[in-house]
């Protein structure tokens, strides 16, 4: 019933089919590379149990194995309960959010803001990457986002004059944060909050550490929208392996990796857009100029540990370009590339062979 009232709420949302086709090409992704249900089972006694409900306006799947299917169960309820939760914190498109309330109260001009230990976390990992990456990475340009309204009934191509506007008094240096007594500060009554681009990777290391504390033995999938996480290895102890849509043919898959334990993160051109002639208006948006990045990335692939790292950072090389992008992952031990350019080549950061990259 409850996975019901999630779709109602937001059947109304145009990207509920782009969603169900998303996860329909994870499991075709998942076989490509090698990896059949019966495969990440790893016997015939392991129980198997699957969920797949809409949060943060994104379809989100969790495949979870183990001995005892009551168990798994739990943790699968558990585990989306969580999710629902933490979209009460960090929507942007829910009135209710304290994401939501935040922002309007920066409109109204207050300044300082005592928030949740979520999104304390949320936030911090922004700052730092939005200030690794010179601000490629910004979270306080919701104003700019709700001007597009890519994904949105109000989708449009803003002018010059709106875009400056909306830009007015925002980026990282506008905000603060006092993580030991989780307040945060604002500067200027034109910063919008949205954590978009952070949130979901949180939400799936949240549910993963869960999962882990109602049972350690529990292994299993992720696919919080374009965010993997693998739980733990199968328990032949082989490694997971994780196909990356192909950007150019999105029907396909360009490559896999081999992987556990482990988050793989895809930012790309093909998620949300509308077309206006033959010009694709896609939803990550270059803080610096206000347009949808086109630095000759289309797909940034992120793998690391933690999958809110992850989120962060191929979202700010999605906007950075190629060389930079490289430079910036080599310069971080917690994470590897894999970035695909305008003509469907490859490039990698320095360490990607440890995953056994493989093109299809």
């Amino acid at each position: 019933m409850r996975y019901l009232l999630n779709v109602l709420r937001r059947i109304n949302s145009k990207y509920y089919k782009k969603s169900i086709l998303s996860i329909i090409l994870m499991l075709t992704i998942i076989t490509l590379s090698g990896c059949d249900l019966a495969d990440l089972a790893g016997s015939k006694e392991t129980k198997t149990v699957t969920g797949t409900e809409i949060h943060f306006d994104t379809v989100m799947s969790i495949t979870l194995y183990g001995e005892d299917e009551k168990v798994l169960n739990k943790a699968l309820e558990d585990s989306f309960h969580k999710v629902e939760s933490l979209e009460e914190i960090f929507s942007a498109q829910l009135d209710s959010s304290e994401l939501s309330i935040i922002n309007r109260d920066i409109a109204s001009g207050k300044a300082e803001f005592n928030i949740s230990n979520e999104l304390c976390d949320v936030i911090e990992c922004a700052i730092r990457v939005g200030k690794s990456s010179n601000g490629a990475l910004d979270i306080t340009i919701g104003n700019l986002i709700n001007l597009w309204g890519i994904g949105t009934d109000h989708e449009k191509i803003p002018t010059d004059e709106e875009i400056e506007t909306a830009l007015e008094n925002t980026g990282m240096e506008y905000i603060g944060l006092d993580v030991d007594k989780g307040v945060l500060s604002v500067k200027s009554s034109n910063v919008q909050l949205n954590v978009g681009a952070v949130a979901k990777g949180y939400a799936a290391d949240v549910v993963k550490n869960l999962i882990l504390e109602e049972n350690p033995s529990i292994y299993g999938i992720l696919d919080f929208g374009g965010n993997i996480i693998t739980i733990g290895s199968k328990t032949d102890g082989s490694k997971w392996k994780v196909g990356i849509k192909n950007p150019i043919d999105t029907n396909a898959v360009y490559g896999g990796v081999s992987i556990d334990d482990l988050s793989v993160v895809t930012s790309g051109n093909y998620e949300r857009y509308f077309t206006v002639g033959n010009i694709r208006y896609h939803h990550i948006l270059n803080p610096a100029s206000g347009y949808p990045a086109d630095n000759g990335i289309i797909s940034a692939t992120i793998i690391g540990k933690s999958s809110m790292v992850c989120d962060a950072y191929s979202t700010a090389c999605f906007c950075l370009g190629i060389d930079e992008a490289i430079k910036l992952v080599n310069s971080n031990d917690e994470i590897e590339c894999i970035l695909i350019d305008n003509e469907g080549n490859a490039h990698f950061s320095d360490n990607m062979s440890k995953y056994n990259f493989i093109k299809e």
